[in-house]
């Protein structure tokens, strides 16, 4: 049990939700700071207790938690991170809360550490954060290869396109999308699946039902990844259900939440 020495610190007297949160969507870093504008950024959200990692250099991070909806809790002053699929709950990482002001939170790591966060001003990170480059997929649905008729994902070479949500119809563009080697994927009758993604060949097998595809197997290699390739080897194991609208096809993960968007591709080599 964390014992919490006053002459030391201050116990948290008001809820360190308020505190963490403040506005809708909060700020900290244990680095960053305005005249030492170096480390990763971490978001948190008030609506829906999420959190995200931001890079030094502002943008989204690909970090798999991030990617796979991490949220948080406060209970018993401790900060508690975790994801949450269907009914199973895994714990990411639990940080006692030794004290907290509006601007700074220390906080004790696995190593028994203190470490102090900081606060970083909400109308500074809007001003610095990247916007990523978004399309609506009502647009590209009007523009895409009029003249042809794809409507089996058997096949075809799939170049991914970006990452969708259901909701919105707001596609966010891949990091790799103008190099037309990266993040393609073939579906063969055999049940086999090959690609690639940034740096590393994809195989795997997979079962199609009607519009359900389940992946039995999915090996990314073992090189390093660049862009968006770790995020995109993370994602396409997961999708569950596919559709092809338009010679689009849309494989839906996150429960049909989030989508991968790949438009029909011409590649040479192995897949042809």
């Amino acid at each position: 049990m964390l014992t919490i020495h006053v002459t030391l610190f201050v116990s948290c007297t008001q809820s360190c939700y308020q505190v963490i949160t403040q506005d809708d969507v909060t700020y900290w870093s244990r680095y960053w700071l305005p005249n030492n504008p170096h480390g990763s950024i971490v978001e948190f959200s008030k609506k829906d207790s999420a959190v995200k990692y931001l890079d030094e250099n502002w943008a989204y991070d690909v970090y798999t938690p991030s990617l796979w909806g991490l949220r948080f809790k406060i209970n018993n002053d401790t900060l508690f991170t975790y994801i949450k699929r269907k009914d199973t709950i895994m714990t990411y990482d639990i940080l006692p809360i030794v004290s907290s002001s509006r601007n700074t939170i220390i906080f004790k790591n696995s190593k028994s550490e203190y470490v102090k966060w900081h606060r970083i001003s909400t109308k500074h990170a809007k001003r610095m954060i990247k916007v990523p480059n978004q399309v609506k997929f009502s647009s590209l649905m009007k523009t895409h290869d009029k003249d042809k008729n794809i409507t089996d994902i058997v096949g075809s070479v799939w170049k991914l396109y970006g990452y969708g949500d259901a909701s919105t119809g707001i596609v966010r563009k891949s990091d790799s999308l103008k190099r037309s080697w990266m993040n393609i994927v073939k579906f063969g009758n055999d049940g086999i699946m090959s690609g690639l993604s940034t740096y590393n060949k994809l195989c795997g097998e997979f079962t199609i039902s009607e519009s359900n595809i389940v992946f039995l197997s999915f090996d990314s290699g073992e090189q390093s990844e660049d862009f968006d390739g770790y995020e995109f080897c993370n994602v396409l194991p997961q999708c569950k259900k596919f559709e092809i609208t338009n010679n689009w096809l849309l494989l839906y993960y996150d429960e049909g939440k989030r989508f991968l968007l790949f438009k029909n591709h011409q590649s040479r080599g192995q897949f042809q």
